[in-house]
């Protein structure tokens, strides 16, 4: 079995089990930035692939029936084109509707820059018995290649004088295909490609397209993403020694250009040419992609240039939940026709920024945090090609909200200075750790009236978004860069600070790290791990340099590219990550415009976390989450509390459920046991539960109820919980589907609930989950969790609280 195949990559699986799709608002027809999702982003790209289809002149395949004027020589691009965009949307050229058009690709003689570039990138894409048809394309470009320009003309014109920053490009990309499938391309060529853009750019840091006139949208986006390419070929090795004070022309030269489309970035327009618009977003796509940064200018370029081409090229029925592609622009009889081109350029786009962002990097603008800024690019074409999937990676900020971090499983910082906030930590960490340990174990006894103050710690804005994104479900990878200890020693300082409750300890050699999927067995790094007992939080490389490592491509160190896989494999539940615009509920945590969509809530509940000594906390945003996810879905208003099981019954009024959760075995004391009783006696419901689904808290649970109780513990799975029957709102769950890590625990595959509870009063009281419920409700991905998929917990904790709900009524 390929380690492909071991690792689930199958992409449409993970959109079916990992993400949820978000309702649509009744009668809302038209798709802006805000509500655009995955679902309108594969519609589109099916309903353009079929048009494409449509399209196909049996003869001349997608060839205008007369080539425009001054493009005669670009015989065949067209067609290669509209291949490269099919193969890229993820058609097979062995499509009956497709394999003609590629033999007409292998046949058709070109002679001009555009075409071949073109279908150079067609052979790319193909399996190996086409790299021969690559390296002649290769070839072609190599002898058509102007050293006195540094790029190419329209045709094979090795002395033409003419610039043109528009054929260059196209032909830069087809020599980084070329390369990037081991077909030689001497580096001289591209430190001549990179010498003309350095040239070639203007003032104002941008381009255009032959050197006269303000700079472009298309042509700064062109020029961008072929310096990150010349960055990655030519200057990797230069990387390596740290000198956060380096400014080489090409990196002054990204850095002005950053801040040309930081400056000029628009979704709609093509800045300052307004016209070949799609071809613009064909290059933003490149140039984003390329420099892995989410936004341009504080725009999200991939999600506002997405909803505009839908509303350009594309009809979206809410009802139907169909998508179809438009003739006319913006299915306006009166606009002008949508070429075939245009549908072309915008598939490029729409496929290959849809594509899944493995790994983001963090921004940190208070401590040099790019050393080595290809180390997670080319980590991520490692990841790609071990797993044969498509991946992407991305730059998030500090400054941005943390919600924005989980667009990927896993989160990258590495530096060799000491994080600049940690001076804003208390001074003394131990009796800090100290004191709030004192402060847990008396909350836990329910000493409420006695509790020590809690020590004082001022508002970290940074570590408090970092805090915030862990909860949410994410995991940091933090990588040491040099020799020194300073960054090490800051994440450790940091993660006591935010997790005062866990120890950091060295992993073990049979740690998942080194095992999961690709066995580390020799020159393991070593690894440093916070865990919240479910999970882990914080991955730290304090001795390692992976960073080194990734940014020169150093292929004789297997054991990184190894463990750092695998760190991934277990942050995306084995290469399960969210597609790019997935939703998930966390961004609509406290968020006021969330709640004036009603003036009332359908209905209220309330929900007590029960305070014990065990880990009772371990996902503290869990069931945060679901109460977002209730008020959008459902406008299902839930109040959550913390208070300590030994005092459940005296709270007034009685909540209408208790959650208990823990992951150890538990010993209930006396004052808890009698709580117990008296709540669920008087009423009340309990659910217990063990988050991650591997510990033995729920098991110690039902023997202390069976105790307490004296009833026997059944299955649910025929009860009005499980069937929804009765239950105003509920769902029918005979069939759930579970983690895929729980069918290691089980033994085999299962769809059947696992609820279990006691019977007390005619009505089932007490809930008993061994499975995980609490992370699902976070809606990542992580592998290690026996329980349930996010969708099947949500709907599954939604009919307790229906259940909850009649029983109330009733009482």
């Amino acid at each position: 079995m390929t380690i492909a195949q071991r690792a689930g990559c199958l992409l449409a699986a993970a959109v079916t089990s990992v993400a949820l799709l978000s309702p649509t608002v009744a009668g809302q027809d038209s798709i802006t930035a805000a509500t655009l999702s995955d679902e309108h982003v594969q519609r589109a790209i099916g309903a353009i692939v079929q048009e494409l289809y449509a399209r196909k002149d049996p003869a001349r395949f997608w060839e205008p029936a007369k080539l425009p004027t001054g493009e005669s020589k670009q015989r065949g691009g067209y067609s290669a084109l509209v291949v490269l965009a099919l193969l890229s949307a993820g058609e097979t050229f062995q499509d009956p509707r497709l394999r003609d058009a590629v033999s007409y690709l292998e046949t058709v003689g070109m002679d001009g820059t555009y075409a071949v570039s073109m279908r150079a990138n067609v052979w790319a894409l193909l399996p190996p018995k086409f790299n021969e048809l690559l390296a002649d394309d290769t070839k072609w470009l190599v002898d058509g290649f102007s050293e006195g320009v540094g790029g190419w003309n329209y045709r094979q014109q090795p002395n033409t004088t003419r610039r043109d920053n528009s054929i260059t490009q196209f032909g830069a990309l087809a020599f980084w295909e070329a390369a990037k499938r081991g077909l030689g391309v001497d580096a001289r060529y591209w430190r001549m490609i990179e010498d003309r853009f350095l040239n070639m750019q203007l003032a104002d840091g941008g381009w255009n397209y032959t050197g006269d006139g303000q700079s472009t949208g298309s042509m700064t986006a062109a020029g961008l993403a072929t310096l990150f390419i010349t960055q990655d070929l030519l200057h990797s090795q230069e990387y390596v020694a740290i000198n956060p004070n380096r400014q080489t022309p090409s990196q002054l030269a990204i850095a002005d250009a950053l801040k040309w489309m930081d400056e000029n970035f628009a979704p709609d327009e093509n800045p300052n040419r307004f016209t070949y618009y799609y071809y613009y977003l064909y290059a933003v796509e490149r140039a984003g992609l390329a420099s892995g940064y989410k936004f341009f200018g504080g725009h999200d370029w991939y999600r506002q240039a997405a909803a505009e081409l839908l509303r350009r090229l594309c009809t979206w029925d809410p009802t139907t939940r169909q998508m179809t592609a438009n003739r006319r622009i913006a299915g306006d009889g009166r606009a002008a026709q949508v070429r075939a081109s245009d549908l072309a350029f915008a598939l490029l786009f729409l496929s290959r920024g849809r594509v899944p962002v493995a790994i983001n990097k963090l921004q940190d603008a208070d401590v040099a945090w790019n050393n080595r800024p290809r180390d997670v690019a080319n980590l991520t074409g490692w990841l790609q090609a071990t797993t044969e999937s498509g991946l992407n990676w991305q730059i998030v900020d500090l400054q941005s909200e943390p919600h924005e971090w989980l667009d990927a499983p896993m989160l990258y910082f590495a530096s060799h200075q000491r994080v600049g906030w940690l001076d804003q930590l208390p001074q003394d960490i131990d009796a800090y750790v100290r004191q709030m340990r004192q402060l847990y174990r008396a909350r836990a006894a329910g000493e409420i009236a006695n509790q020590p103050q809690a020590p004082t710690r001022p508002k970290i804005e940074p570590l408090d978004k970092l805090r915030a994104y862990l909860d949410l479900g994410g995991l940091l990878f933090a990588v040491n860069e040099g020799e020194a200890h300073a960054f090490a020693d800051s994440i450790e300082k940091i993660g006591r600070v935010m997790y005062p409750q866990y120890d950091w300890r060295t992993l073990g050699e049979d740690h998942w790290a080194y095992t999961i999927l690709l066995p580390v067995q020799n020159k393991r790094p070593t690894l440093r791990g916070l865990s919240n007992g479910v999970r882990e939080l914080i991955i730290l490389a304090p001795t390692t340099d992976f960073s080194t490592t990734f940014q020169a491509r150093l292929d004789n160190k297997r054991s990184h590219y190894r463990t750092a896989a695998n760190i991934y494999f277990y942050a995306s539940e084995l290469n399960r990550p969210r597609p790019r615009l997935a939703p998930h509920f966390v961004a609509g945590i406290d968020d006021p415009q969330d709640d004036m969509r009603f003036e009332a809530p359908l209905a209220t509940a309330t929900i007590v976390r029960a305070i014990h000594t065990d880990n009772w906390d371990a996902e503290p945003q869990a069931l945060t989450v679901f109460s977002a996810a209730m008020r959008q879905q459902h406008e299902f208003a839930i109040t959550l509390l913390d208070h300590p099981l030994a005092r459940i019954h005296q709270l007034d009024p009685p909540p209408d459920l208790v959650v208990a959760s823990g992951l150890d075995e538990h010993h209930f004391t006396g004052p808890q046991r009698n709580a117990l009783r008296a709540y669920v006696e008087a009423g009340g419901v309990v659910l217990f539960e063990t988050p991650g689904g591997r510990g033995q808290f729920t098991l110690s649970a039902e023997q202390a109820c069976t105790e307490i109780f004296g009833a026997p513990i059944r299955s649910l799975r025929r009860h009005r919980i499980v069937t929804g029957q009765g239950l105003r709102g509920a769902a029918h769950l005979s069939r759930l589907e579970y983690r895929p890590f729980s069918f290691e625990v089980f033994g085999a595959h299962e769809t059947t609930p696992r609820l279990r509870g006691m019977i007390i009063d005619g009505r089932p009281r007490v809930l008993f989950s061994r499975e995980d419920i609490s992370h699902a409700l976070l809606d990542q991905p992580c592998w290690g969790i026996a329980g349930y998929q996010p969708n099947s917990a949500r709907r599954l904790l939604g009919n307790i609280l229906h259940h909850v709900l009649v029983l109330s009524e009733q009482n």
